[in-house]
């Protein structure tokens, strides 16, 4: 019992680290974007944030070597075999140099074909190669020697990490203003972003041998079996790393590509408050994994099924996002122009081609394993109430607040990235609700229900996004990014609830209906804000500061009376005096 409370402890000591420390990181950036659309273009911006998109495709290489470093060094750091980390160490930095090499390789030859996919304009080809090839070196550097962070992580000095990290931070963000200032332009960028991998990485090993004196890096350390972790553990890891990660840029990659860098940077400002509030909430979601692990998974039935099983079922899931997804698609004019018969007949075959194929994955879902009712589903439930509580509060007042928002930080002349705004909070909440589960089936070692989630979004996005730009736009884009992100959420469902033995009653009055509380405050924040809209940045930082600060105790106000128990009450009045005891400590 003693050995689960410290574990316990741990994984909230963890999660609050980590909330903090993204906290900080997100809202200094935010903070620093109006400082660099005064001093970058808005083709710059975008130019900037498609970097990063193309990078987060590289990123995709080191998910499961991350988790192979944090779980290993943890097993060997316990059993005191400091050589085990060294080989490990070593073996990860081979693995991720071969990987880095072939992908700058890959960038650099294709970097014409990037021009032209993205529309980069022949007078400013040059610059944008330097700034592609120089932010891909800079993030191999990080990629290669990101294994000292991840060793330090698998000691539990985690405190110690987001510390370093935090650090860095400030210091890249003092660089840029600097640059900036002295006319370095988009260049001075990539030499902050320079800085702070050379210095984190630097911190990171000092730290590292500070812990582990006799640790070190040679070719002759590096072996087969040490390998073999980071290819066979960090393969479900990997996996599913890269989807979400491939999900992620894949609308800004689209925009891009359809309607330019100018979109791009518009899109990356309508984004950056509702993806700064997802990963803040989202940092919250690690204490499920370790905590459904502790929990006893017992099965009514447990199916192993084989590998082709599994395949027929995503290939019918696939089929069936498709059939369903295609049916609002073919009445879009540019769509049904260019069939060859009416698409009220297309619509109806491909509305009974998804009907068909529902009934069939409904009627094989009663050969599916279920868990025993008892503390998994308790936490399934708790996980979706909390969840969804919190992102209704963040997200509806972040859509309520779109136009003033928008205002306040970037200034008036960037409106219709508030739309835009407005549509990704739609589609951030809904995917930050499928959070829980999926880390609960992490746990229990679980992760196609997971894999499904991601298949369903990526077929829909697919699907709608091309044909929402085209027929709307930068707008369309985000519709769709709402539409297919609130669909693929609710198949989740559907699916995990059936695994959970969880009713849909039990999902409305447990977790649905509380999450609608916010939205009474947040019409009445729209309706206030709309009835008079501020026309000037002064303005509309008084209208947050009231709007926010009014909307914020009235939603808590009635959550606290219509929504929490007793015994939920009196877990946040404890949290309250931990954190007040805390901060006394401190000061």
């Amino acid at each position: 019992m003693d050995k689960n409370e410290t574990v316990q402890k741990k994984i909230a000591g963890n999660a609050l680290s980590g909330m903090a420390a993204t906290s900080f990181y997100l809202v200094t950036r935010l903070l620093l974007t109006p400082f660099l659309l005064s001093h970058l273009t808005l083709e710059e911006f975008g130019l900037w944030s498609l970097c990063f998109i193309i990078l987060s495709y590289a990123s995709m290489g080191g998910f499961g070597v991350n988790s192979t470093y944090i779980r290993y060094t943890a097993r060997y750091h316990a059993e005191a075999q400091e050589e085990q980390i060294s080989r490990l160490l070593s073996t990860g930095i081979a693995y991720m140099l071969v990987f880095c090499l072939i992908f700058c390789t890959a960038l650099v030859i294709s970097m014409p074909l990037v021009h032209h996919i993205f529309h980069i304009a022949a007078e400013k080809r040059a610059s944008a190669a330097t700034i592609f090839i120089g932010t891909a070196i800079v993030f191999s550097l990080e990629l290669i020697l990101g294994g000292f962070r991840f060793i330090i992580a698998g000691m539990h000095e985690i405190a110690k990490e987001k510390q370093i990290a935090t650090f860095a931070g400030l210091l890249e963000i003092g660089a840029i203003i600097v640059l900036l200032l002295y006319g370095f332009g988009i260049m001075g960028l990539l030499y902050a972003y320079a800085l702070r991998v050379i210095l984190e990485t630097l911190s990171y090993r000092k730290y590292a041998k500070t812990k582990l004196p006799h640790l070190r890096i040679s070719t002759k350390l590096v072996n087969r079996e040490h390998l073999k972790l980071f290819f066979v553990f960090g393969g479900k890891v990997q996996v599913l790393g890269a989807g979400g990660i491939f999900l992620t840029a894949l609308d800004r990659l689209f925009v891009t590509a359809y309607l330019g860098l100018a979109s791009g940077g518009l899109l990356e400002i309508g984004r950056k408050l509702p993806f700064t509030a997802k990963k803040i909430a989202e940092s919250a979601f690690g204490p499920f994994l370790p905590a459904a692990s502790h929990l006893d998974a017992s099965w009514e039935k447990e199916v192993q099924n084989a590998p082709a099983t599994r395949i027929r079922t995503y290939g019918k899931i696939a089929l069936l996002m498709f059939a369903a997804g295609l049916t609002p698609v073919i009445f879009l004019p540019s769509v049904a122009e260019k069939l060859p018969f009416p698409s009220l007949t297309a619509a109806i075959l491909s509305a009974g081609a998804a009907t068909a194929l529902f009934l069939i994955l409904k009627n094989q879902r009663i050969n599916d394993e279920q868990l025993k009712k008892g503390e998994l589903k308790q936490l399934y439930l708790n996980g979706l109430r909390y969840t969804n509580i919190i992102s209704s509060t963040i997200f509806a007042y972040l859509a309520a607040s779109a136009m003033p928002l928008i205002i306040a930080w970037v200034g008036p002349q960037y409106r219709e990235a508030a739309i835009i705004m407005i549509c990704l909070s739609i589609a951030y909440a809904a995917q930050l609700s499928t959070g829980p589960g999926n880390m609960i089936f992490r746990g229990i070692n679980r992760n196609g229900r997971e894999f499904e989630y991601m298949l369903a979004q990526l077929v829909l996005i697919l699907l709608w996004l091309p044909a929402a730009i085209k027929s709307w736009a930068l707008i369309g884009a985000a519709a769709s990014l709402a539409a297919a992100s609130t669909t693929s959420a609710l198949f989740f469902f559907w699916r995990s609830n059936y695994t959970f033995q969880t009713t849909f009653r039990e999902i409305l009055g447990h977790t649905l209906l509380p999450a609608l509380v916010p939205l009474v405050p947040a019409s009445l924040v729209y309706a206030a804000t709309s009835l008079f809209p501020a026309e000037n940045r002064l303005a509309a930082i008084i209208t947050i500061l009231i709007s926010g600060t009014l909307y914020l105790l009235l939603t808590v106000a009635m959550l606290w009376i219509m929504v929490l128990t007793h015994d939920e009450k009196q877990k946040a009045g404890v949290l309250l005096r931990f954190t007040s005891i805390s901060r006394s400590k401190n000061q």
